[in-house]
């Protein structure tokens, strides 16, 4: 055999050894990313995937009914009056001054309405005499709440309303001696627990 047709066959034996070596691309192998995925999936997830699997492989075909959301429960619309209003609604008696709503703990006042007395002034007196009133009746025990607290001065009548549902914080209501009636002024503080929604 002559050195020529040698190589030539050693050529062709060469490129038939390389030929296995290269990659099949007309069918490729997912195998290894099935298990790559696998190793993504939480465990918890697989075994749900896999619940879910085996049941319905073993449930019989059945028409699932659509699931429909419930609506949204709609919320209801905050029918309470302004605290303004229920001010403005509180001074509508012949000889009414100015009315406040204040934290007998701070002696701040929340809200008022009206004119003719310094009413943070005012406020912060009338929460030092509910304060020592409610200690004086905590002292004394008994089953006995504070319904008013009434203050009758020279041309003023003021009365201290505690709210029953949070008694720290009061109605402040002042009046006109000479024109207002007491009545009618404790009926208006009192109308407050009705109206003030806190």
């Amino acid at each position: 055999m002559s050195l020529e047709s040698r190589l030539v066959s050693g050529l062709r034996r060469s490129k038939k050894e390389k030929e296995p070596d290269r990659p099949d691309y007309s069918e490729p192998d997912f195998s290894g990313w099935a298990q790559k995925l696998d190793n993504f999936i939480p465990a918890s997830k697989a075994a749900a995937a896999n619940a879910a699997e085996e049941t319905a492989d073993a449930a019989p075909a059945v028409a699932v009914a659509e699931v429909v959301e419930a609506a949204p429960v709609a919320k209801p619309a905050d029918d309470r009056p302004s605290l303004d209003a229920v001010l403005a609604k509180l001074l509508s008696f012949d000889g009414a001054m100015c009315v406040a709503v204040v934290d007998s703990e701070t002696g701040m006042i929340l809200g008022n309405a009206g004119s003719g007395v310094d009413i943070d002034l005012a406020a912060a007196g009338a929460s030092v005499i509910l304060r020592a009133r409610l200690a004086s009746a905590k002292a004394l025990g008994g089953e006995e709440h504070i319904e008013d607290v009434l203050i009758s001065l020279t041309s003023q009548v003021q009365i201290i309303h505690p709210l029953p549902k949070n008694p720290s914080i009061f109605t402040y209501l002042i009046g006109d001696k000479a024109k207002s009636s007491l009545a009618m002024a404790r009926f208006k503080a009192a109308e407050a627990d009705l109206l003030i929604q806190l």
